[in-house]
């Protein structure tokens, strides 16, 4: 009776550890910039590598850029860059390019509802210099005191209320908050 009882929890034991992932097969994307230029879209992916070293835990940095007609294949195209398993459970920032600004509307494809909790951020710098700028990936999320979620802007879109939405850029060498741009039903379309 015993060794049946240890054999079902070993049993249970093992079936439980499958969704285990390893740390160094997942690329950790954290940030997102998307710019649309001469009708293509280029998308940076920034992929946070936690180091460890003696008793504390640095980060560095890897990007993946891939340009594509759509942003649909310049994503799929990443996940074809990339050999790790994306991950994108820690996305704080989907940085835009203020130019494109119906680029927000076409996320809706790629982020399923539970997944939209992250921050809309417009640039007029590219996005890829705003990704690179700093060595910490919340550094963009300091310096704005109002953030926008996808999900408030769903809820906007579908309520046809104007809503603002924070602007970043680099001047003198440094990232700062410019101001906020409202959008609202003439620009959803």
């Amino acid at each position: 009776m015993k060794k049946t009882i240890i054999l079902i929890i070993f049993i249970l034991l093992f079936l439980e550890s499958n969704n285990y992932k390893e740390l160094n097969s997942l690329a950790i994307i954290t940030n997102i910039g998307i710019e649309k230029t001469n009708n293509k879209y280029k998308v940076t992916f920034q992929e946070i590598i936690p180091v460890k070293e003696e008793n504390k835990i640095n980060k560095t940095y890897k990007y993946y850029t891939n340009t594509s007609n759509t942003i649909e294949n310049a994503f799929n195209n990443l996940s074809e860059d990339i050999t790790k398993e994306i991950y994108l459970e820690h996305l704080e920032n989907i940085i835009i390019k203020d130019n494109n600004i119906k680029t927000l509307y076409n996320l809706d494809n790629f982020f399923k509802n539970d997944l939209d909790n992250f921050n809309i951020v417009l640039t007029e710098t590219t996005p890829k210099k705003v990704l690179e700028y700093g060595n910490n990936y919340k550094y963009v999320n300091s310096i704005i005191k109002d953030n926008m979620t996808l999900k408030n802007i769903k809820k906007a879109k579908l309520e046809h209320k104007k809503i603002k939405v924070p602007i970043i850029k680099i001047d003198n060498n440094k990232l700062i908050f410019y101001k906020y741009k409202m959008i609202g039903d003439d620009k959803y379309e």
